[in-house]
């Protein structure tokens, strides 16, 4: 067991700035017009890609983008860019319910840094690992993901989406 004070300074201040300027970042992002830009071109693509693909680009930008940033700004940015695509009619081959899965799978897949998830962060250090090393592993592990997971919301029956 810890005591208060032990846990205290356990807290690794680093971890918390990275967080905290995370948020910033995002929020930059969002003001810049960086984000609805990106929303453009992802209009862009489904018809080119057909769903599926679209799918597993929905993904891969989703955790590119939570690799830089908290997964929770990514899908406050991501969330925005994506629903404004249908209300705007710019999507005709998914249901929004596919492609906000996809979204929040992708927020959740930052395996290739370890600024994209607090726990990646706080293992860096302790366990002597580098940034080239969560690439290397993080990047096949990304792309197996985002093919499964495109896979299996494309499949998914409409029955099981709103």
């Amino acid at each position: 067991c810890l005591t208060v004070e032990q846990a205290f300074r356990a807290i690794q201040h680093r971890v918390l700035l990275t967080i905290a300027a995370s948020f910033g970042l995002g929020a930059a992002l969002d003001r810049s017009g960086l984000s609805a830009m990106l929303g453009a071109l992802l209009a862009e693509l489904e018809p080119l890609l057909g769903p599926l693909p679209f799918l597993g680009a929905v993904f891969l930008f989703t955790s590119a983008l939570s690799c830089l940033v908290s997964n929770a700004a990514c899908v406050v940015l991501v969330y925005g860019v994506l629903k404004d695509l249908h209300d705007g009619g710019g999507l005709a081959a998914l249901r929004p319910a596919q492609v906000m899965l996809a979204m929040m799978m992708g927020a959740s897949a930052s395996f290739a840094t370890p600024i994209g998830y607090q726990t990646n962060l706080m293992v860096l250090q302790p366990g002597g690992y580098s940034f080239a090393d969560f690439a290397r592993l993080g990047v096949p592990l990304t792309l197996s993901t985002a093919l499964c997971a495109a896979a299996s919301i494309y499949s998914l029956p409409p029955s099981w989406l709103p």
